[in-house]
């Protein structure tokens, strides 16, 4: 059976490969020449664990190959999945621009009786605005669409991809459902049939949801701050209750980024707008996340008292570990809020393409964590790789000029660094007053 997927970046190449390890045969479209090459010979956009071997693989059976030619691509395909990842603006706002152009270059050619499935991260409304190009095309071709909320995560994608935790598909008909079950249900999950636009909401609703908690996290961590109360534990205390849940996302750190989160909050505000619904809870939670990062540069601030002129550190530059993006990462805002403050930063990162951070920041780039700490007043760690839990802190005090260390994500052991005579400091767990 032939899925054709367009849009091979992280979603896209994830799910290809992944449905050539199913036994299908997979044709992945983009019109990125560059990319389509290096995944013809198995190595994956960015990175992610496990990816490469999994395209290696498909490549070599023969079950999975990729082009440019995105209409050659859906031709006779029974199921076309469309997996871009939806670029947004700098306020967030999703761009349809390419997936609107991609739709009207594939409608005269997409086959009788094909699925079009959806993974794509679009406003609600956005399906039947595609579905309607097609059928304007050829108004007697029978074809239909589908939506599922996408929730891969950056270096856990093919797991999650395999086994996801939301599986809910969006159709207005159940024949529709039962044809993308001859490909989904080997994923062992049981599948939710909601509409069309509900499976759209539910994205929005979703990720709307873990924006409120994040950030509702970040403001107690910031209050527990000032008054001695430790806000990691009072996270895992309301955990224990039920009407909150284990898995509650309440640990106090700076805000989220990459555009996913942010992307529904903007849409969902943006809806609001259109049909006359006051936001007030998400307008805050907007404004509640722009500030969190700000903290870095307010914690620095108050431990180095002047920062024209300092040196920091900072260790991870990527969007989150086991990744090699940058795209909206926090860590490249901090550090051009450093920069204009009048500090001097110099970076590290285990993943990053060096290429791309020299065109994205002003930073200076190291080879190791030691060599960026080196003459250092202050280190700050923003990713939190398993590589830095290794780091020497007695080296990294012989090197540094100053003694501060913040770790914004909760990956050293405090007493470890206070051995090693650092200053330690973290982000909601009351260090100023204890």
């Amino acid at each position: 059976m032939k899925i054709s997927v367009l849009g091979v970046w992280h979603q896209g190449a994830v799910a290809a490969a992944c449905l050539a390890d199913m036994g299908f045969e997979v044709v992945g479209a983009d019109e990125d020449a560059a990319r389509v090459a290096d995944l013809s010979k198995g190595r994956a956009p960015l990175f992610e664990p496990g990816l490469d071997a999994l395209l290696e693989e498909g490549v070599a059976c023969g079950r999975l190959t990729f082009t440019t030619d995105m209409a050659a691509a859906v031709q006779n395909a029974p199921f076309v999945f469309v997996a871009f990842d939806t670029p947004v603006n700098e306020n967030d706002e999703s761009d349809l621009s390419g997936i609107f152009a991609t739709f009207e270059r594939i409608a005269p050619v997409v086959a009788e009786g094909a699925v079009i499935f959806v993974t794509a991260q679009v406003p609600v409304g956005t399906c039947d605005q595609l579905i309607s190009i097609i059928n304007t095309t050829k108004p007697n071709r029978h074809v239909s669409i589908a939506y599922s909320p996408e929730n891969l995560r950056l270096g856990q994608a093919i797991e999650r991809y395999r086994t996801p935790p939301l599986p809910v598909i969006g159709c207005d008909d159940k024949a529709t459902f039962d044809r993308l079950m001859e490909v989904m249900r080997p994923m062992a999950v049981k599948w939710e049939h909601v509409t069309l636009r509900t499976a759209e909401m539910v994205k929005h609703a979703l990720n709307a949801f873990l924006a409120v908690s994040i950030c509702f996290a970040n403001e107690l961590g910031n209050i527990c701050d000032e008054v001695g109360a430790d806000g990691k534990r009072v996270g895992e205390v309301l955990r224990i209750e039920p009407r909150i849940g284990a898995k509650a996302m309440l640990l106090p750190g700076l805000g989220f980024s990459g555009g996913t989160l942010a992307r529904d909050i903007q849409t969902m505000r943006g809806l609001g707008r259109k049909y006359g619904i006051d936001t007030p809870l998400l307008n805050g939670t907007w404004q509640s996340n722009g500030e969190q990062n700000r903290l870095v540069l307010r914690k620095l601030s108050r431990a180095l008292k002047d920062l024209r002129g300092a040196h920091v550190a900072v260790l991870g530059v990527t969007y989150k570990p086991d990744t090699s993006t940058l795209r909206r990462s926090a860590a490249l805002e901090v550090i051009a809020d450093l920069i204009a403050a009048g500090a001097e930063v110099r970076a590290h990162d285990p993943k990053v393409d060096i290429g791309e951070l020299k065109r994205s920041s002003q930073c200076t780039y190291c080879d190791s964590p030691l060599g960026a700490m080196e003459a250092a007043d202050a280190v700050v760690l923003m990713t939190p790789w398993k590589d830095y839990k290794a780091i020497d802190f007695k080296a990294a005090k012989a090197a540094m000029a100053g003694t501060y260390v913040l770790d914004t994500a909760g990956l050293w052991d405090p007493e470890q660094v206070v051995a090693a005579g650092l200053q330690f400091d973290d982000i909601g767990r009351g260090r100023r007053k204890a």
